[in-house]
């Protein structure tokens, strides 16, 4: 699953590096929430308690979480709220994390700079706490859309937008195919489907949170559907080229984790992957036409993804 960082690394900076500063302040508030939402690492079992702590609370970018409350202050969704929709969505991003480093998946050794998971706790540790992230991230769905005064979405709507994202329809059907077509060469149309689902549902379900938090219309709720759908596939490029480009380093993730695996870079090369990525953002931006001035801060967020196609490897 893709993990991009601020300046152009996965993982390092303090939250909210190389994001504009008003974005960059919502990261900080995820930042400082996200163990406030799950059990201490002290209680028992101490040891999946510290091991959600790890994953979760790890330096990242909070994209996800920061494009749901862009979202929902758009449409006027009280903040607090919104917030822990935000973090919800991360559980389940850092959930995937856990799961796609296993030695079933990737195997992988490294990530956001650190020991993955199951390296640092076991095996059987990383499991328990990828599915305790799951399961609190659908709890605090629920505990928090009951609080919003919404006409139009009930907690139900909110649970299924997410679990539909999770699905064999989404995310989890995106990795089984990837997996899938690691033994065989993929055109473009098989390659945008994986990650359309794989990486691109959980934005799709992160800008939905914020817009129905904001009680937003139906036809403003598929206009962030579209950006979002966009917004992810881009960032899935982004993320190719920094496996290709960047050292361990500048990552903080294994080098050559993709090697062997069909990449929008190995069937585009470089330019052309870039060329993609800045075609998509630019779908994306059209979308928002409809929302006018209101939508500047999700067109900041377009703008950070394509700075970051550009400068990789630079």
């Amino acid at each position: 699953m893709s993990d991009l960082e601020f300046n152009l690394t996965p993982e390092g900076p303090p939250p909210g590096g190389g994001l504009p500063a008003s974005l960059g302040r919502l990261a900080r508030q995820v930042d400082g929430r996200l163990a406030q939402l799950i059990a201490s690492p002290q209680e028992r079992p101490r040891q999946v308690h510290r091991a959600t702590h790890y994953a979760l609370t790890s330096p990242g970018k909070r994209l996800r979480p920061v494009l749901t409350m862009v979202v929902g202050e758009m449409f006027g969704a009280p903040a607090g709220p919104v917030l822990d929709l935000g973090c919800a969505v991360e559980m389940v991003h850092a959930c995937s994390l856990i799961l796609d480093d296993l030695p079933a998946m990737d195997d992988a050794h490294l990530r956001r700079g650190r020991r993955t998971v199951h390296r640092e706790f076991g095996e059987d540790v990383a499991l328990l706490a990828a599915f305790a992230l799951l399961n609190r991230s659908f709890s605090l769905v629920v505990e928090t859309a009951q609080g919003l005064k919404s006409r139009r979405y009930g907690s139900d709507d909110l649970v299924h937008h997410l679990s539909a994202a999770i699905g064999s329809d989404g995310l989890i059907g995106g990795q089984a195919l990837d997996l899938e077509g690691r033994s065989e060469r993929l055109d473009l149309e098989r390659l945008e489907y994986i990650h359309s689902h794989k990486t691109g549902a959980l934005f799709i379900a992160a800008g939905e949170l914020g817009a129905m938090a904001g009680d937003a219309k139906r036809r403003d709720l598929e206009v962030v559907t579209r950006f979002a759908k966009n917004l992810g596939l881009a960032f899935q490029i982004c993320d190719d080229l920094l496996d290709v480009l960047a050292t361990p380093q500048e990552t903080g993730k294994d080098s050559g984790q993709d090697e062997g695996k069909q990449t929008f870079v190995t069937l585009l090369g470089v330019e052309g992957a870039r060329t993609l990525a800045a075609e998509l953002l630019g779908f994306a931006v059209d979308s928002l036409a409809p929302l006018g001035r209101k939508a500047e801060a999700l067109r900041d967020i377009a703008g950070f993804v394509r700075s970051v196609a550009r400068q990789a490897g630079a």
